[in-house]
């Protein structure tokens, strides 16, 4: 009997261990829903009950995109559309982590799926979801078909078949790392074209910040000159931007892998920034993208809106280090 009780308790401790542990405890959520602010659905990636992350979707909208949201729950990216639907802001085709190409060529047509969507154009079509929550993280899993406006003589008017997922998390609390996967296979012969500030995979920052425009900086990996918003460079690793949203202020970076095919990175002070890459594929051919980007609240600039020195090279380190580990990240997988 005393053997059998000390087996009980033991089990009870094991349990208590594991529903109070904060590494075991998963706190995250994964939720589908129709989209409160404005046309479309969502899908929100929550922590703690405190929204992190959502994805915007569907009818209404002209391309899936991901907002990211701050501190207290303020959108630290660009919005769109207002609640009815109208555009809200500059450019507002810019909206949160997104991808695009302003010229998708192929038998079906040309299509601008950078600035348009929707009918009468080439669209982004959300077939389905596989998304689920880890011990720290949340995923979101995008199965999406870009569609013509037209059909072949199979019937169909599908462009390219591709898995899109979006894994949220908060390293040690300190800041939400969003990894971002691209898997695509061409369904027929398409050139994905355009140019550096019409294509490629983006961030944009709230459209608060195209009003606050001479507060923004940049900082990005290799050194390059600044350029008219753009930067040419065989070796892109990764992008900084410093941005004010109300009283606070935030970096975001996106990150590149070496084998992403990257050209020329694009950059606005209005806070829209991102890689191009071209890429003509043949039917059956894949192309597959991965970018990782971190966003954190930092301590306002030293100077008025310009950051110390000590500042940036503090900023440049972190950088630095995450470019490092996300290399390593993916290498190992």
């Amino acid at each position: 009997m005393k053997y059998l009780s000390m087996n009980v308790l033991k089990h009870f401790l094991i349990l208590a261990f594991v529903f109070s542990s904060p590494f075991i405890r998963a706190d995250w959520e994964v939720n589908e829903k129709a989209n409160p602010e404005g046309p479309g659905q969502v899908v929100d990636v929550l922590n703690a009950g405190k929204k992190v992350a959502r994805l915007v979707y569907g009818e209404g909208q002209i391309k899936p995109f991901l907002h990211v949201f701050g501190t207290d729950g303020e959108l630290v990216t660009n919005p769109g559309l207002d609640k009815a639907g109208d555009g809200a802001g500059l450019f507002n085709h810019h909206r949160g982590i997104f991808i695009g190409w302003n010229r998708v060529t192929s038998d079906l047509g040309k299509y601008d799926m950078w600035h348009k969507g929707g009918p009468g154009n080439g669209r982004y079509d959300i077939v389905k979801f596989e998304n689920f929550v880890g011990n720290d993280f949340g995923k979101i899993v995008a199965h999406i078909k870009w569609r013509a406006t037209k059909k072949d003589a199979q019937g169909s008017d599908v462009i390219i078949n591709e898995r899109r997922t979006f894994t949220v998390s908060q390293p040690k609390g300190e800041c939400t790392q969003i990894d971002v996967s691209f898997e695509m296979a061409a369904e027929r012969d398409v050139s994905l074209g355009g140019d550096l500030q019409h294509a490629g995979v983006h961030f944009r920052a709230h459209t608060e910040v195209a009003t606050r425009k001479g507060e923004t900086s940049y900082l990005w990996e290799p050194k390059s000159p600044k350029g008219k918003g753009r930067v040419v460079n065989d070796n892109h690793q990764w992008v900084r931007l410093l941005f004010p949203i109300g009283k606070r202020w935030y970096t975001a970076q996106e990150m590149n892998l070496p084998n992403n095919g990257v050209k020329e990175l694009s950059w606005r002070d209005y806070g829209r920034f991102g890689y191009f890459l071209p890429k003509n594929l043949k039917k059956g051919d894949p192309f597959n993208l991965k970018f990782r980007f971190v966003i954190e609240e930092v301590d306002p600039p030293a100077n008025a809106s310009k950051q110390s020195d000590e500042q940036i090279k503090a900023s440049q380190k972190k950088c630095k280090q995450r470019y490092k580990a996300f290399v390593k990240t993916v290498s190992s997988i």
